[in-house]
C-alpha cells in the first residue's frame, strides 16, 4: 500500500494500421506514443479529511465530495476482492452516482467525474483520509488520441496502489525486456480497471485505448463476432519510432465516418469489399514486422513499415474519410521528404502522423513545423511505443537542494500552476526526470 504524495503517467495511442476496417472485425493496431497524463495524489489538510477532490484543469473541472456522503451502500461485493474485475458496469451503482454529480453539468466534465468516483468507490474505503486527485495533461483533449483512457489509467493505478490491489513496479531488466509476472499481473488489473472506467465515459468502448495505455509499446486488437471473445495481443517490446503527429483541429465525428464507409460497402461491396481486405492484409503484414527482434529493425526494416503507412492511407482515402486538410498535411511533408504520412483514427479531420525516416535532418522537421503551424495545424514531436503506465515516489534524501527539488515536485499547487505541454513535460515528465518505474 502506497502513502500520498506521488505521481502516476499513462501515455496516449494512435491507430497505426486497420482504421474502419476494424469496424467490421478486421484486426488494427496501435501504439502508444510519448504524450502522456500525469496524475499527482495528495492528502488533505486534517480539516479536511472527509473530502475527495478531482482537479482536471486541461477541462476546467474542479470539484469536491464530502466522503461519508458517497454510496458506499451499494458498491458491490466483487470490487473489494483482490481479484480481476467484471467487465461490466454495476448498474446500481451508476444510477446512485447519479445524485453526487447534480451539479456537475458539463458533458465532457460529467464523464470524466463519473469514471472517478466509479473507481473510487470500488477501489477505496470510506475511512481512508481525504485526499486531492489532480490531473494534467499532454495529449490533446478530443483529438481521438485516447486521453480520456489515458486518463483512465491514470486514475486505475493510483486507487490501486492507495487500496494495495497493487505495489509499485518491481525492476526488471536494463533493456526493460525481462518479463515480471508481479509486475505483469499489476498492469492487467490496472488496465481491467481502467476499462471500465472508459465504460463510463463512452459506454461500449473497444478497449484498445486502455490496453495500450496500461501496457505501453503496440497492441493488435480485433473485434470478434458471435459471441467469441475479441482478441487482443500486446507488444510490450515495440521499438520507439520517431513520429510527427499533426492536429488539423478539424472537427470530426467518428459515428459519421463510420456510416459514410458503411453506406459505401452497401451500394458498392464488390468494391468496397476488396479494399477492407486489403487493409486486413497489410495490417497482418505490419504485425509481422512490428515483432522482429530489435537488432532486425533496421533502415530495410523502416522503410517497409514507411511504404505499408502510405499504402494504408492511400485506402483509407479510397473509402472516402481523408480531409482537404489531412491531404495538405501529407502533401506539404511529402514536399520536404520528411517520411510518409498518414490519417489516424476516424479521419475526416482530427489527426495526421509522419512516420519519419531515420537521416532526415531537423532542419527540414523544423521547416514543417513552421509551414504547418503556419496554416492553423498543430505539431507535435513524439515517438512510438514506449512505456506504458508508470508511476514516481518520492525519495528520502538529506541533500537540501534534493528536498527543495521534491518539495515543488509533489506540491500539488505548484503543478496546477504549469502553464503548457512543455512546462508539464520538463517538471514531472517522462523522459525528463529520473525515478519513474513501469509496471
Amino acid at each position: 500500500m502506497v502513502s500520498a504524495p506521488f505521481l502516476v503517467s499513462a501515455p496516449g495511442k494512435v491507430i497505426l494500421f486497420g482504421e474502419h476496417a476494424a469496424v467490421y472485425g478486421k484486426p488494427a493496431i496501435a501504439a502508444a506514443v510519448s504524450l502522456r497524463s500525469y496524475l499527482l495524489t495528495t492528502k488533505h489538510a486534517t480539516e479536511f479529511s472527509d473530502v475527495v477532490t478531482l482537479e482536471f484543469p486541461d477541462v476546467k473541472l474542479q470539484y469536491s465530495w464530502k466522503i461519508h456522503s458517497l454510496p458506499w451502500n451499494v458498491v458491490p461485493k466483487w470490487s473489494m476482492d483482490t481479484v480481476r474485475p467484471p467487465s461490466e458496469l454495476n448498474t446500481v451503482l451508476m444510477d446512485a452516482l447519479e445524485q453526487s454529480l447534480v451539479a456537475v453539468l458539463n458533458p465532457l466534465q460529467r464523464s470524466a467525474a463519473l469514471a472517478f468516483l466509479y473507481l473510487y468507490l470500488c477501489l477505496c474505503r470510506p475511512d481512508m483520509p481525504g485526499m486531492t486527485f489532480s490531473v494534467r495533461s499532454t495529449l490533446p483533449i478530443g483529438a481521438g488520441l485516447g486521453s480520456s483512457a489515458s486518463v483512465s489509467v491514470c486514475v486505475a493505478a493510483a486507487l490501486c496502489l492507495l487500496s494495495g490491489e497493487v505495489s509499485p513496479p518491481e525492476t526488471k531488466g536494463d533493456d526493460d525486456s525481462d518479463f515480471n509476472a508481479t509486475n505483469y499481473a499489476s498492469i492487467e488489473l490496472i488496465d481491467a480497471w481502467a476499462f471500465l472506467g472508459e465504460r463510463c465515459m463512452h459506454g461500449n468502448p473497444s478497449g484498445i485505448d486502455n490496453a495500450v495505455a496500461s501496457h505501453g509499446g503496440a497492441v493488435m486488437f480485433q473485434r470478434m463476432t458471435k459471441g467469441n471473445p475479441n482478441v487482443r495481443e500486446s507488444m510490450r517490446n515495440f521499438p520507439p519510432l520517431k513520429l510527427l503527429l499533426i492536429d488539423s483541429r478539424q472537427p470530426r465525428r467518428t459515428a459519421v465516418q463510420v456510416a459514410n464507409v458503411a453506406t459505401l460497402l452497401q451500394n458498392y461491396p464488390l468494391v468496397t469489399e476488396p479494399i477492407l481486405n486489403g487493409i486486413q492484409a497489410l495490417t497482418t503484414e505490419a504485425y509481422k514486422l512490428l515483432l522482429m527482434p530489435k537488432e532486425k529493425c533496421d533502415d530495410v526494416w523502416e522503410e517497409r513499415l514507411r511504404e505499408l503507412v502510405r499504402v494504408n492511407h492511400g485506402m483509407l482515402v479510397a473509402l472516402g474519410v481523408s480531409h482537404p486538410k489531412l491531404e495538405a498535411i501529407r502533401m506539404a511533408a511529402d514536399e520536404l521528404e520528411i517520411g510518409e504520412t498518414k490519417l489516424t483514427g476516424a479521419g475526416g479531420g482530427g489527426c495526421a502522423i509522419t512516420l519519419v525516416k531515420r537521416d532526415v535532418e531537423e532542419s527540414r522537421i523544423l521547416e514543417l513545423k513552421a509551414r504547418l503551424e503556419g496554416h492553423g495545424f498543430e505539431v507535435f514531436e513524439t515517438s512510438l511505443g514506449g512505456f506504458g503506465a508508470g508511476c514516481l515516489l518520492p525519495t528520502k534524501s538529506d541533500a537540501a537542494e534534493w528536498e527543495e527539488w521534491e518539495e515543488k515536485l509533489f506540491s500539488l499547487h505548484h503543478l496546477l500552476g504549469l502553464g503548457d505541454r512543455e512546462d508539464i513535460q520538463k517538471t514531472v515528465g517522462v523522459g525528463s526526470i529520473d525515478g519513474w518505474a513501469f509496471w
